[in-house]
C-alpha cells in the first residue's frame, strides 16, 4: 500500500511539473499555435497560381488583397496592367482570395476556378472571407511570395480597391536598395484604438491592451522585400492574432523586429477619392499632369483603368503641363474637415472652385 502511495505521489508530481511547464513555456505553446496557423495559411490553399513563375529573378511581385466576389475589380486591375505589360517590366501579380462565405449569393467556387484557369493569378486560402480574417489573407500573401519568389527584388502589396500607376511605381522602385530591410508606404503615427462599439474599427482591451498603436503603414499600398516579408511572417509565431491586418503586420510585428518604416515621397498619395477624381478630370479636360501615384477608387471599379489610361496619354501625347501652386488640388477641388483613414468623425465637404 505504501509503495502504491509513493508511485501515485511520483505520478502526481510528474503531472504537476508537466502542467506547469506547459502553461509557463510560452514560446513552446506559441510555436505549436504557429505551426497550426502556418499550415492553415500556406499548405491548405484551395487554388494556387498556375502561370506564376519565379524560376528567374523577377523585379517585382504584386500581391493584391481581393474579396472573392470582386470579379469586376480584378478585371479592372488586369485591364489597367495587362500581363504583357507585367512581363515587359519583369513583374507578376497574384490576387489573394479566401473561401466564399455562406451569405454571398453572386459568386460560385466554379466561377473562381474558371477565373483561375483563364488567368492563372489566383491564390485562394481555405479560410472564409471575413473582415476579421484579413490578417490570415495578408500573411498568406507575404509568406507565399517570400517562399516561392525569394529571389525577387520587391514585393508590392495593394488592396483591390486601390488605384495606382505601375509605371511611376516602377520608377520609384528603381531608386531603392532592395537589399535593405524596409517597409515603405503611407505611415500612420499616434493612432489610438477605437473603443466605441459603434465604430467599424472597434477593438476591445482584451484584443489590444495598449492605448496607442505603434507606427504602421496603410495596407492600401506598401513596398517590401521577400526577405523582410519572410522575417515578419515568422515573427507572427510569438504574437496573438490581431484582426486589423495592416496594424498587425506592418506595425506590431515590425516594431517587435525593430524594422524601421519608411514614408513614401511627398505628393505620392491621395487619401481621398474626390481628390483623385479631380486629378483625373484635370488630366483629361485641362491637360494638367497628375503626379500622384495612389488613391482610393471610391467604389468606382473602373477608375484604375481610367486613371492609368489618362496618365499614359499624358506621357505619350506630351501635351500635359505641370500643376502650379495656384492649381493645388486641396485649394481648387475639395476641402475636408477632420477625416483620416481610420477616423470615425467628419464628413467630406466638397467645394468645387473654378480656376
Amino acid at each position: 500500500m505504501q509503495r502504491k502511495f509513493v508511485y501515485l505521489a511520483i505520478l502526481l508530481v510528474i503531472a504537476l511539473t508537466s502542467w506547469i511547464y506547459w502553461n509557463s513555456n510560452d514560446e513552446f505553446n506559441n510555436t505549436l499555435v504557429f505551426l497550426k496557423r502556418k499550415n492553415y495559411i500556406i499548405k491548405d490553399v484551395q487554388i494556387k497560381p498556375s502561370n506564376f513563375s519565379c524560376k528567374s529573378q523577377l523585379f517585382l511581385v504584386i500581391i493584391v488583397t481581393s474579396y472573392v466576389g470582386h470579379v469586376e475589380l480584378r478585371s479592372a486591375h488586369r485591364r489597367a496592367m495587362p500581363s504583357d505589360m507585367l512581363r515587359q517590366m519583369n513583374a507578376s501579380r497574384v490576387f489573394l482570395l479566401a473561401q466564399i462565405p455562406e451569405t454571398e449569393k453572386f459568386i460560385t467556387q466554379s466561377a473562381i476556378k474558371d477565373e483561375s484557369n483563364e488567368f492563372g493569378d489566383i491564390l485562394q486560402g481555405t479560410f472564409t472571407e471575413n473582415y476579421r480574417n484579413l490578417t490570415y489573407k495578408h500573411l498568406m500573401g507575404l509568406q507565399w511570395a517570400s517562399i516561392n519568389c525569394d529571389k525577387t527584388k520587391f514585393i508590392l502589396k495593394v488592396d483591390d480597391d486601390t488605384v495606382f500607376n505601375l509605371e511611376k511605381t516602377y520608377e520609384l522602385l528603381k531608386t531603392l536598395d532592395h537589399t535593405s530591410n524596409f517597409f515603405m508606404g503611407y505611415m500612420l503615427n499616434n493612432t489610438e484604438p477605437k473603443r466605441s462599439r459603434e465604430n467599424k474599427w472597434y477593438v476591445t482591451w482584451h484584443e489590444y491592451s495598449r492605448t496607442e498603436y505603434p507606427p504602421y503603414l496603410s495596407g492600401w499600398y506598401y513596398i517590401t522585400t521577400p526577405g523582410v516579408a519572410a522575417t515578419v511572417s515568422d515573427e507572427a509565431i510569438y504574437h496573438p492574432y490581431f484582426w486589423i491586418d495592416d496594424i498587425f503586420v506592418t506595425g506590431i510585428l515590425t516594431e517587435a523586429l525593430g524594422i524601421k518604416l519608411r514614408q513614401l515621397p511627398d505628393n505620392y498619395w491621395l487619401e481621398y477619392y474626390e481628390l483623385l477624381e479631380c486629378c483625373l478630370n484635370d488630366m483629361i479636360k485641362k491637360s494638367i499632369k497628375c503626379d500622384y501615384v495612389i488613391g482610393p477608387n471610391g467604389g468606382r471599379n473602373n477608375l484604375i483603368v481610367e486613371f492609368n489610361n489618362a496618365v499614359r496619354n499624358c506621357i505619350s501625347w506630351q501635351n500635359c503641363t505641370t500643376r502650379t501652386d495656384v492649381q493645388n488640388l486641396n485649394k481648387v477641388c475639395v476641402a475636408y474637415k477632420q477625416r483620416t483613414i481610420f477616423s470615425d468623425g467628419g464628413k467630406a465637404e466638397v467645394q468645387y472652385i473654378k480656376l
